[in-house]
Parts: C-alpha cells; structure tokens; sequence
C-alpha cells in the first residue's frame, strides 16, 4: 500500500500552489517534484489509519466547512443590508446565478482519474482538491448570501 502521509503545506502555500496550477502549471511541476523529493526523506510507514476514521473526521471537517461558509454567506448578506439597505430582485437573482456557476464550475472542473497517482498524494492533487472546494465554498456562500438579501419593493 501507497504512503499516504502528506507534506505540511500551510494555508496561504495552498494558494500560491493553487495560483501555480491555475497560471504557472509548469512551476507547480517543478513543486511537485520538490514534494516528491521531500516525500522520498519521510521515515518509516506507521499503519494505515482505520478508513471508518477516515470517513468519519471528512463527515465532521466538511460539516464545519459547509456551516463556515454558510455563516460567510449570511454575514455578507447582512453587511450588504446594512450599507446598501434593499437591493433589486436583480441583484438577488445574479447572487443566485453567481453561486450556481461556481457550483457547476467545481463540478466540472475536478479532474479524478486522469491525475490520480496510486497514494493520492501529489501536489496536484491535492491542488484540484483544494480549487474544487474552494470553488464549492464561493458558490455556496453566495447563494446563502442571496437568501438573506433584502429585496426592494419598489417596482
């Protein structure tokens, strides 16, 4: 079995990684390879994790995920209400498409087979990972932002 142990990669490096991926794919490459480098220097394999564990701590993560960028979206919604007041049912309804984009977007950007290594643990995949939730995060913000806009009444 492949190790699947991951390199520590920080927040504000898994932009810059994901920038390379989107603008500079070949600089990512040459990441990658560093990563594998610094893979190769890991020390011995500890077991595997138990997969119910697995299961159960990406049940938990993707749940504060979903209720963080909820609370993003309510946020933003009642910040708008505050500085702008009522906004035009146009303005609701381009938050309401907005967000839909982005979810279709992730849907159909996220590459799985085709960049899939035999531990799961290349840089580019952890890459598609991270632009795949990031583009489900913005859609699902904005479209919660949406449901708590005020709507003018004025025709």
């Amino acid at each position: 079995m492949a190790d699947k142990r991951l390199t520590k990669v920080g927040f504000v490096r898994a932009i810059y990684l994901s920038f390379l991926a989107i603008f500079l794919p070949a600089k990512l490459v040459k990441e990658e390879e560093k990563d594998a480098e610094e893979r190769k220097e890991f020390p011995p394999s500890p077991p595997p994790e138990q997969r119910a564990f697995v299961i159960s701590r990406a049940f938990w993560f993707s749940l504060l995920l979903m209720i963080a960028f909820a609370a993003i979206g309510y946020i933003c919604g009642q910040v708008i209400n505050k500085f702008l007041g009522s906004v035009p049912v146009i303005v609701i309804t381009l938050f309401q498409i907005t967000g839909a984009m982005f979810l279709l977007w992730g849907t159909l950007f996220v590459r799985g087979w085709e960049i899939q290594s035999h531990g799961g643990v290349t840089l580019s995949e952890r890459v598609n990972q991270w632009i795949y939730r990031a583009l489900y995060c913005i859609g699902t913000s904005a479209i919660v932002c949406s449901l708590f806009l005020n709507q003018t009444t004025k025709p």
